[in-house]
């Protein structure tokens, strides 16, 4: 039980200090009012230690804190407040001579200068916070809509193609399925403001619909900017559909390893497929292959395909401009593995 009435104090603290309270309200009043009374108790104790402590020391904090969650109105209450309590309970008894008159004067005018610097400051952060948040809540608003109308958009498309080419079953669904892998690339792009997209997070979504102990993916965590992200989640996308027709995927033991690696500014990926029917090399260039060709151009990328007799191998190079980013600093090693995608002996992420 006290461990939980801890986690849930901590838990309304963070609620409060993350969001704040209405300024004039009464919550916000009370705060005010508990944060004098907690310096209080801290100069109580620093007064136990050591007597000549400052008088007016814990209250510069409990104006400031008062001032950051409740506002402006809840700091002044706190440094009135706390200017009281501290004069009538600490304030030595020597001070009330004449001769201390001017060391009064000074303490409680630094004080009182103090504090109104103090609330000026809170209250400038407060609204700017106020104003981000703001700008925060109306960008993502205008994410959301953006994804909704490309989801209505690629429906609208997938219609149009359905009716078009509804005598052609097998075209028809190609063009969809492409659709599709499109759509589940922009659902992560959305996630993350149309930033960017795991190399991870676009392979699973691909290969989701199947039999997870058929792949093995091999990499170093890498975010992929927007426009490399959509390109790669339609290569894939060719690759396994296929891997799926003739390739590893066709069969129940057949098995398809990626991996990729980030070098600088140079990605070097790999798709290895093994277990399947011996691959032969095609007389004509399919989409994917066209596709997969033209859309490195634009990336500076290469692209080497091998029809082994174990199966299909096609290693990719990429080469971002300088304004591109690749890799993500903030996510860390200890992050990866809490997560369970990592080993001990490197950065490997694997589909279980």
């Amino acid at each position: 039980m006290p461990t939980f009435l801890i986690k849930r104090a901590i838990g309304a603290w963070n609620s409060i200090w993350h969001v704040g309270l209405p300024p004039r309200s009464a919550a916000s009043l009370t705060f005010a009012i508990a944060c004098v009374g907690i310096a209080t108790i801290v100069r109580t104790g620093l007064g136990l230690i050591s007597p000549d402590s400052a008088v007016f020391a814990p209250y510069y904090s409990a104006t400031l804190v008062a001032a950051l969650v409740g506002g402006a109105p809840s700091g002044v209450i706190a440094a009135i407040l706390g200017g009281l309590v501290a004069y009538w309970r600490f304030v030595p008894p020597e001070w009330g001579t004449t001769p201390f008159l001017v060391e009064q004067l000074v303490s409680l005018s630094l004080f009182a200068l103090s504090s109104v610097i103090i609330i000026l400051a809170a209250q400038s952060y407060r609204s700017l916070l106020h104003r981000l948040r703001e700008t925060q809540r109306m960008r993502q608003l205008f994410n959301d809509e953006l994804a909704h109308r490309i989801k209505n958009m690629l429906s609208s498309v997938q219609a149009i193609i359905s009716q078009t080419l509804k005598d052609q079953p097998d075209i028809r669904q190609k063009l969809n399925a492409r659709i599709v892998a499109l759509a589940t690339t922009n659902d992560l792009l959305v996630k993350s403001e149309w930033q960017k997209a795991s190399i991870r997070e676009i392979v699973t979504n691909e290969f989701a619909p199947y039999d997870r102990c058929q792949f093995n993916l091999v990499g170093d965590y890498v975010e992929c900017p927007s426009a490399f992200a959509l390109f790669l989640s339609l290569i894939f996308h060719e690759l396994t559909t296929n891997a799926v027709k003739y390739g590893a995927l066709s069969k129940a033991d057949g098995r398809v390893s990626v991996s990729w690696k980030l070098t600088g500014d140079q990605l070097n990926m790999e798709w290895v497929e093994r277990g399947g029917p011996k691959p032969s090399t095609p007389a004509n260039e399919g989409f994917g292959t066209t596709l997969l060709r033209a859309g490195l151009k634009q990336f500076n990328g290469s692209v080497d395909m091998q029809f082994e007799p174990t199966g299909l191998r096609v290693k990719l190079s990429v080469i971002l401009p300088p304004d591109f980013q690749f890799r993500s600093p903030g996510i860390a090693r200890e992050q990866l593995r809490r997560q369970g995608n990592i080993s001990e002996s490197g950065l490997i992420a694997k589909i279980r």
